[in-house]
């Protein structure tokens, strides 16, 4: 499905309150790609280090809570990268269809969308790595975009493996890509994947199905954080 035909009619997402990533220290910016813009918050950016990018997770265009964000504040790191997913705190011009981050969230000219935003930062500061950090269906775009651009390595918060089980166990459609279907690409990229010992979302059991299908498993570390929830990850610091 066409990114102009899902941005038709549809804004009335974006009329709600919408709670915005905020914290010292912190750099906001617009960055337009070739058919969406996406707001970006940067950190204590040097030129020529290593980059470390959080995506955030699934939601309207109004998240009550971004997730991402506060474990991205947390970051001791220098070069830490907060972005939004499609259609998330941005003008509803651009995002009118409640598909783009509905059924269609994970749909490839999305990905790609998201491949162009992170090439323009790893070009613009000269980065020597990156390493691609996501919560939830933030995780997924991470591990989807793990197999069209370089990465150091992909590291998980809850984040959702397989799109087909996660959406067959949700009750939910889910259209476009699974990174199930890219394990071969995977197996050869490092990857953490942090999961909640309390999530009921995204239970442990999906990160080790996920894990247990790659060619390399040894590629792959499933960490379990005791008491986490998939909205709760009592002050994690991601590694």
């Amino acid at each position: 499905m066409k990114i102009k035909q899902l941005c038709l009619l549809f804004c009335f997402f974006l009329t709600a309150c919408v709670i915005r990533p905020n914290g010292m220290d912190w750099t906001e910016k617009t960055i337009k790609t070739k058919h969406l813009s996406f707001q970006v918050w940067e950190k204590s950016i040097q030129e020529g280090d290593d980059l470390r990018l959080y995506i955030e997770g699934d939601g309207t265009p109004a998240p009550d809570r971004p997730i991402a964000f506060e474990l991205a504040d947390r970051d001791p790191n220098l070069n830490v990268i907060y972005i939004s997913r499609p259609c998330q705190y941005v003008d509803c011009a651009e995002c009118q269809n409640p598909a783009l981050w509905q059924e269609e969230r994970f749909n490839e000219e999305l990905v790609n969308e998201m491949k162009s935003l992170i090439i323009y930062l790893s070009h613009k500061y000269k980065s020597h790595a990156i390493d691609l950090i996501g919560y939830d269906g933030g995780g997924t775009m991470a591990m989807l975009l793990a197999t069209r651009i370089p990465v150091r390595r992909v590291i998980t918060v809850g984040g959702i493996l397989d799109t087909k089980t996660y959406a067959t166990e949700q009750g939910i459609t889910l259209n476009g890509l699974n990174p199930m279907s890219f394990r071969e690409l995977l197996s050869a990229i490092p990857q953490l994947h942090y999961v909640g010992s309390s999530d009921t979302k995204t239970p442990s059991y999906m990160a080790e199905h996920f894990v247990n299908r790659l060619n390399n498993p040894r590629s792959a570390v499933i960490k379990a954080v005791p008491g986490a929830t998939h909205t709760d990850w009592r002050g994690l610091i991601v590694e």
